[in-house]
């Protein structure tokens, strides 16, 4: 009954090992956790980049930043942008980055409220000071290629109405001094504007530079230097246009202060006057290179 029950196994059966199941390999589970792992850093990175940093807190959008908080809570990725009419209101919106690394958004919008706004003002009192300097009366005499001495770049500054130009109107005393040029008043206003009140102004510093060299012909000066006018225009432009506009006044007998007064001299008198001021000048600087020393 025991054999029966218990039956004997052929002896290659008896010494086999027992099969059983065995667990996945590494290198088979490996590949599962990463898959895991990646597809979850993949979300978190969609989720994050779906959202906006508002500056201390994340909001899917920039309108949703302030919360009622306004530009306080409108920072990071956001920039808060205010209505020019109503105080009270205004907008959260993104930072754009255009090409360049120029941020745009409320800062292009800013720069160009800015700039429009000046040239109205600027354009106001140009058709102001159009109207009383240029045409008149007395109308402005023009250039006439009988000048004086050539002045410093810094005398400007012993002409307070003409510093107070310079420095507030800079635009509108260009174009004056293109107008004594026969250059046109309007076009050297609304061009000096346009290049020197915005990005292009090292086209506006090379525009005054081309502008300057005739100016300096019309005035009968000969004593150019490239170098030496590329340098004044790039760090000192309204030095430049200051001293300019002293020659302008000079040669055609104007004196303009604020705000908008001018005296005009006879034209006759002003070339009879620049004449005989070049005729001394020179008598004086022909003596100091001939006379002695001791002046004998």
């Amino acid at each position: 009954l025991e054999r029966l029950s218990h039956p004997t196994l052929p002896k290659q059966q008896q010494h086999l090992p027992s099969r059983r199941p065995r667990p996945a390999s590494a290198a088979m589970v490996r590949p599962s956790m990463f898959a895991l792992v990646a597809s979850s850093v993949l979300a978190l990175q969609a989720a994050a980049e779906a959202m906006v940093d508002c500056g201390g807190h994340f909001e899917t959008g920039c309108d949703r930043c302030p919360q009622g908080n306004k530009w306080a809570w409108c920072n990071g990725d956001c920039t808060w942008m205010q209505d020019p009419v109503n105080a009270d209101s205004g907008m959260c919106i993104p930072q754009v980055q255009l090409g360049g690394g120029l941020r745009g958004g409320a800062k292009f919008y800013y720069w160009s409220l800015q700039f429009l706004g000046g040239g109205f003002l600027m354009l106001a009192f140009a058709c102001i000071y159009y109207s009383k300097i240029i045409v008149g009366p007395p109308r402005m005499n023009k250039i006439t290629g009988v000048s004086g001495w050539r002045l410093g770049i810094f005398d400007c500054l012993k002409k307070p109405d003409t510093c107070l130009h310079v420095t507030f109107c800079l635009p509108v005393v260009v174009g004056k001094n293109y107008y004594a040029a026969d250059m046109g008043f309007w076009p050297g206003c609304l061009i000096s504007y346009a290049l020197i009140y915005s990005p292009l102004y090292p086209i506006g510093v090379l525009f005054r530079i081309l502008m300057s060299g005739k100016m300096q012909e019309k005035l009968g000066f000969t004593d150019n230097n490239f170098i030496v006018d590329c340098f004044y225009n790039l760090f000192c432009m309204p030095c430049v246009v200051g001293r300019e506009s002293l020659e302008v006044d000079c040669e055609t007998g104007a004196e303009i202060k604020c705000c908008c007064q001018l005296t005009q001299q006879f034209k006759v008198a002003v070339e009879v006057s620049n004449l005989l001021e070049k005729g001394e000048q020179s008598i004086s600087r022909s003596c100091q290179r001939t006379c002695l020393p001791g002046g004998h």
